[in-house]
């Protein structure tokens, strides 16, 4: 049995074609919208100091402009802040280099730079530390300075963590320089966190724990933790170490991989992320860098040259070396 044939398709006519078109404008609308969604932004940086939410008070602004033009007057580390909606479908240390990257903090060639990302949204928050900071800004150390920012979070009294924890990273920075920071404590900003908990040792306690680690400990520990990784925990056989990479490292940025820990006997599993450094480059073979939007330019490295750079204080090409920490709050 055969159905003779409409004339009139599903789109013909004055009202069909109207609906089509509604159509198509609507499964156009719904691609691009995927493809958007959950895709990282990087802004551009207004100063040294960028709130693109809003959580920050003129007052917070200005006691935090004070405080890093103070650290780059002093000391030549340039500090920075980025509080952004969300970090994408990207993790949050992947965004933070990144985001480091193209706006190249602190001077090509020293890499002194630090960059704090608050990440609303996920409640995320990151210190990222440049080449030239990390022996000073250990990942430790920036851990710790998270640490004392996120009491002051929990209160939404962002711009008084902020300042904490960066006031904590500039003493660090200034006793590696040999130099007192001379910097004038805004009104009411009274830490949260009691300060023997932050406490430094002293001269001669760290000389002891410096001279025993170095004489008696390393080895030793070196060689039982390289055991202890090889040996399942549960049942104590060898396990199986197997690497896998996440995100390709280039010559600007390091990549990222995770490692994994098999038990071929009870079937236990761990997984533990881990940075890789850049791809070193023969001289010469390096990306070529062109113009951008300010007179250094992008490039496709991420860096450009602090020559007639007219933007925030500090910003001159610097790299990240990978290292800092991560919180949530």
């Amino acid at each position: 049995m055969t159905f003779p044939r409409s004339k009139n398709g599903p789109f013909k006519g004055k009202h069909g074609r109207l609906t089509g078109t509604l159509i198509l404008v609507l499964a156009i609308l719904v691609l691009v919208d995927s493809r958007a969604f959950g895709a990282a932004t990087y802004p551009e940086p207004k100063g040294n100091i960028n709130d693109y939410v809003g959580v920050l008070t003129l007052s917070d602004i200005a006691n935090l402009n004070a405080l890093v033009n103070a650290v780059f007057e002093q000391t030549g580390a340039t500090f920075a802040v980025a509080i952004v909606p969300d970090h994408g479908d990207e993790s949050i240390e992947i965004y933070g280099v990144k985001l480091y990257e193209k706006w190249g903090i602190g001077q090509e060639g020293e890499d002194r730079g630090l960059l704090v990302i608050l990440s609303m949204e996920e409640r995320e928050l990151r210190m990222e530390v440049g080449y030239g900071l990390e022996p000073v800004i250990t990942d430790g150390r920036a851990g710790e300075c998270l640490d004392i920012m996120i009491p002051y979070f929990r209160n939404e009294e962002f711009g008084k963590g902020l300042y904490a924890g960066l006031l904590n990273a500039a003493q660090y920075v200034a006793d590696d320089a040999g130099i007192e920071l001379k910097i004038e404590a805004p009104e009411g900003y009274v830490p949260i966190v009691p300060e023997d908990e932050f406490v430094r040792p002293g001269v001669s306690t760290g000389l002891i724990l410096l001279v025993a680690g170095l004489v008696l400990l390393p080895g030793l520990l070196a060689g039982y933790f390289a055991m202890k990784r090889r040996r399942c925990p549960k049942c104590r056989s060898r396990l199986v170490i197997t690497d896998r990479v996440l995100h390709e490292a280039t010559p600007s940025v390091g990549g990222l991989a995770v490692r994994m820990y098999r038990c071929p006997v009870c079937g236990y599993n761990r997984e533990q992320r881990y940075r890789t450094r850049p791809i070193v480059q023969p001289p010469g073979s390096g990306p070529h860098v062109g113009p951008g939007p300010f007179f250094g330019g992008f490039g496709g490295s991420g860096r450009r040259s602090g020559r007639g750079f007219s933007g925030p204080r500090g910003f001159g090409g610097g790299r990240s070396g990978g290292g800092g920490a991560s919180r949530k709050w």
